[in-house]
């Protein structure tokens, strides 16, 4: 979860670096619709019923506060999610039919010395 926030907070071609002692502050400026699975409706509800959607804020209530205003499911699963729990299965529909890796350098090129980035250059040349 936490991959995928940081992810949506470096792009379009940006970096970002998310730090443990940076975590709570990450998540608390956060929206209940920035986490996935919680759209709209859900952030409506939790503006209705919880006076606010900012995860900083929810983060502070009690599960059953939760799961009374937004129900047993899905106030279940925010509260988890705020506290980076998730005991979903893994679920793939299909078979891998092959593997591949990218790298990506933009991050780090500034402050690589020359001859790592000619190496990069070569081997990415060489396939």
């Amino acid at each position: 979860m936490l991959a995928r926030l940081a992810t949506r907070r470096a792009k379009p071609a940006g970096c970002y670096h998310l730090l443990p002692e940076g975590l709570s502050a990450f998540i608390e400026s956060l929206e209940i619709t920035d986490l996935h699975g919680f759209g709209y409706n859900t952030k409506q509800k939790a503006l209705e019923k919880l006076g606010t959607s900012k995860l900083g804020e929810i983060s502070d209530m009690s599960k059953n506060t939760l799961c009374d205003a937004l129900g047993r499911t899905t106030g279940e699963i925010l509260y988890n999610a705020i506290r980076g729990i998730d005991d979903r299965q893994l679920e793939s529909s299909k078979e891998r039919k092959s593997v591949s890796c990218e790298i990506n350098v933009s991050c780090i090129w500034n402050r690589l010395p020359c001859d790592v980035i000619d190496m990069v250059i070569l081997v990415r040349h060489s396939f």
